[in-house]
Order: C-alpha cells, then sequence, then structure tokens
C-alpha cells in the first residue's frame, strides 16, 4: 500500500502544476463545485487514485482562494447571509455540503450489530455510532450544535476554536449529556487533567495528557481519548491523538493495540508514539486529518497537499487520508 501511495505522490506534484490557476469567478466556480463534490462522493478514502489525488487537489485549490478573514466571518454570519456565501465560495460549499451529509446520515442510518459507523466531519472533528449509542470527538462546524441530540457524548482533546464547539458543549450540557475534556467545568463529572477512565453505557472512555504540539508554553494542554465501543460495535476501537506533542510517554493510559489511531496530518514525529513496546499504540489503520482548517493562516494550514507528502512515512501499513464527509464502516475487524 505505502509503494502505492509514493507513486502517486509523483503524480501529484505533476497534478498540481496543471491546477493552481483555477480561479473562483462566480457561477462557474459553484457549478464546479458542485460536480467536485458528487464525483469525490464516488471516490473511496482506500483508494488514492488518479481520480481522488485530482479532487482533493481541487479543494486544495479553492482552499487557497479562500482568505481565513471571509471564512472568518462567515462563520458568524445569519442562517441567510451565510447561505448566500455557500452558493458563491466553493470552499464554504463544500463545507456545508459535508455537514449536511453528515447530519443526514447521523440522522437516519441504523447501525447493524457488530459494526460501527464513522464520519469525519471537519479538521479533526469525528462521529462515531454503534448499535448502543453515538458520540462525537473534537466536532466543530458553524452547525455543530444541530448535532447535540443524536450524540449520546461528546469528547475534546483540548480547549481550541477547531476543536471544542461552545454552543454544540452548551447543548450537550443544557441535555444532560456528558462532554469529556479537561477544561469544560460546566460538566464537572466529566472533566479531568490528568489520566482518567469513564464507563458510559457500552463506552469505556481512556484519557490522557500531553502538551500541544511539544510546546513549552502548553505543557499540559491536550487530552488523548481513547474509546472501546463494546461488543455489539465489534469490539471496535479508536485514539484521537488532538494537536497532542506525540511524547511516548504521555501515552501511558491510552497504550496497547487500537483499531484506528487518528493522527494529526502524519509529520515524522507521529511516528513516536506508534509501536509494540510497552507504553506506545500499534494501530490496524491510522487516519490522517486537520486538513484545512480554514482559520488558520495561510488558508489551508495544514494542507493536504503537506499531508500527502507525509503520508508514505506514517508507520502503519494501512494510513488513509479521508476529507469532509466521508465515512467509514468497521465490520468483521476491518474498515472499509
Amino acid at each position: 500500500m505505502k509503494k502505492i501511495y509514493i507513486v502517486w505522490m509523483a503524480l501529484l506534484v505533476v497534478m498540481l502544476a496543471g491546477h493552481r490557476g483555477f480561479a473562483q469567478t462566480g457561477e462557474q466556480d459553484i457549478r464546479d463545485a458542485v460536480q467536485t463534490m458528487e464525483q469525490f462522493r464516488k471516490t473511496s478514502p482506500f483508494r488514492l487514485d488518479e481520480e481522488r489525488l485530482m479532487l482533493l487537489n481541487k479543494f486544495q485549490v479553492y482552499a487557497d482562494k479562500l482568505e481565513a478573514t471571509t471564512f472568518k466571518a462567515y462563520l458568524s454570519k445569519p442562517e441567510e447571509e451565510a447561505r448566500q456565501m455557500e452558493s458563491t465560495i466553493p470552499m464554504i460549499y463544500c463545507y456545508r455540503e459535508a455537514f449536511d451529509k453528515v447530519l443526514e446520515e447521523v440522522k437516519n442510518t441504523k447501525v447493524k450489530k457488530g459494526t460501527a459507523l464513522v464520519w469525519l466531519l471537519y479538521n479533526m472533528g469525528f462521529i462515531v455510532k454503534t448499535p448502543s449509542g453515538c458520540f462525537g470527538i473534537d466536532v466543530e462546524h458553524r452547525l455543530a450544535e444541530q448535532l447535540a441530540p443524536y450524540l449520546d457524548f461528546l469528547a475534546i482533546t483540548h480547549n481550541h476554536g477547531d476543536h471544542a464547539h461552545v454552543k454544540l458543549m452548551e447543548a450537550m450540557t443544557k441535555a444532560g449529556k456528558p462532554v469529556i475534556t479537561n477544561f469544560y467545568k460546566a460538566c464537572a463529572d466529566y472533566m479531568s487533567t490528568t489520566a482518567t477512565s469513564y464507563r458510559i453505557g457500552a463506552f469505556t472512555i481512556r484519557t490522557d495528557i500531553s502538551s500541544h504540539l511539544r510546546s513549552p508554553k502548553f505543557p499540559n494542554f491536550v487530552m488523548s481519548l481513547r474509546i472501546d465501543c463494546g461488543e455489539d460495535a465489534g469490539n471496535f476501537s479508536l485514539l484521537s491523538c488532538g494537536d497532542s506533542g506525540f511524547e511516548a510517554d504521555r501515552f501511558a493510559n491510552v497504550q496497547g493495540d487500537v483499531d484506528m489511531l487518528i493522527l494529526r496530518w502524519g509529520a515524522p514525529r507521529e511516528n513516536d508514539i506508534i509501536g509494540t513496546s510497552p507504553g506506545l499504540v500499534n494501530p490496524s489503520y491510522a487516519v490522517l486529518s486537520h486538513l484545512i482548517e480554514l482559520r488558520h493562516e495561510p488558508s489551508g494550514q495544514a494542507s493536504i497537499t503537506q499531508t500527502l507528502k507525509h503520508l508514505p512515512g506514517v508507520n502503519c501499513k494501512n494510513t488513509i487520508l479521508p476529507f469532509w464527509g466521508e465515512k467509514f464502516v468497521w465490520r468483521n475487524g476491518k474498515l472499509r
């Protein structure tokens, strides 16, 4: 699989040169974005072929054309004005399309016994639904609070705006649903700044604490989250690292074999936590995330382009690069 990725990386370099000329010119751009999303929905994150690479590159071009200030303004707009931006700006159209898709599927999909469904919403926000329940990790979107009725609990790795959505946290708290953090005092029963374990229904949650990107200014800022989903979910387990520093000695409470490891964007130091020795994490699948956080400067950081460069070096033979709105199915010990 890694050899295939490396071959396609060579193709990507050629494709980048061909697509940088894309310009946003109004209605034609939105038609292009609609077509791009329709094409993309027919591809698979398990097959990084030429078509998928071309479409991922289009998303990067859309992001590069969108100023962070414009996106920040969109986030605070009333619905009517926001809809206008969604109908004229390609990247914002894609952002909204992904949310509508995930919300519809989370609301209406019934999960069979032995199965777990996983959606990537945006940035590092994932939603998992099993026969026993539904939860979110780092769910952040302009409309994130609309998901509150369908989540049994919410877990957040750290208190940054691209990971922690205030209105969603408030909606969960108002509904009496757990919000697991190391900072949110309104849900004190599920707040801890040390390695902790929780049980919510069929779900077992273990946490540990690490730095934020190895910064000495934030030595204990990020909570890694390991969630074991139980027998009726095919014993699916996942570990989300958030924007951690990936220090191996900070993962003792979440160590061991795990089915799905959510990394940041596959930078070399992220391999420091991967292995079979005590204190390390041994994933069946590694998922790269944090793709195109539109509020970051420069727009689009961390980029798809850079993440694709990192992908071949991730120390997991099954490394996947999904994008907004995509769904995984866990069944019979495999993601598909």
